[in-house]
């Protein structure tokens, strides 16, 4: 029940792929004599570079030349590892539990009520546990208050009725997790783990 960085992972993916795109095309444009054309074309004073003109401009050894550079890129470095090493980092699972709950009145003149996560999904535990076929059931609150999110894993017996359960889930123990936060589940995620003696475990995600 613990959650990857998958979001990121598509995001910054994404972010990098477009780069990479818009190089590899003004490489291919530049390479081919394209990108000259279409600056003549477009008047805009670029005149496309020749054959024996140099790949980098003049000025560019001047600016690599003082010792100002080598910090300068040593510093862009360290940056860049760090922003890989935070990347991976952000690849290891969490649980994101969610924080102690505040609990008001809509107006919020009888004050708060502080209330541990834990508690709550201890009694869904025991709640879930008593079901029948269900042997054991570990569950995880995340979110906030105001859109509190459940995730339950279920361990049945392989002779279980899972729909029936999932159903009892939904209807009664997740119904009753909303009443006692006084707001609807955003999501409820249900993970089965179905035990048998004559067989590994599986797992059926819901």
């Amino acid at each position: 029940m613990r959650q990857t960085a998958g979001r990121l992972n598509r995001t910054w993916l994404a972010v990098i792929g477009l780069v990479t795109l818009v190089l590899g095309i003004a490489g291919i444009l530049l390479a081919s004599g394209t990108a000259g054309t279409l600056a003549q074309s477009s008047g805009a004073g670029i005149q496309a570079p020749q054959p024996a003109d140099p790949a980098l401009p003049e000025g560019v050894r001047d600016v690599f030349a003082p010792d100002i550079a080598a910090v300068i890129l040593a510093v862009l470095a360290v940056l860049v590892g760090v922003l890989a090493l935070l990347w991976l980092l952000a690849q290891i699972p969490r649980r994101n539990q969610a924080r102690a709950l505040r609990l008001h009145g809509n107006d919020g003149a009888t004050g708060y009520t502080t209330c541990e996560p834990k508690v709550l999904t201890k009694a869904v535990e025991e709640e879930t546990g008593a079901l029948s076929g269900v042997t054991g059931a570990t569950a995880l609150l995340r979110g906030s208050a105001a859109e509190p999110e459940l995730t339950i894993d279920v361990r049945v017996d392989d002779r279980a009725d899972v729909q029936e359960i999932l159903e009892k889930i939904h209807t009664r123990v997740a119904s009753n997790l909303e009443t006692a936060l006084e707001t609807p589940l955003r999501k409820v995620a249900v993970l089965f783990n179905v035990t048998s003696h004559r067989q590994n475990d599986r797992e059926v995600v819901l």
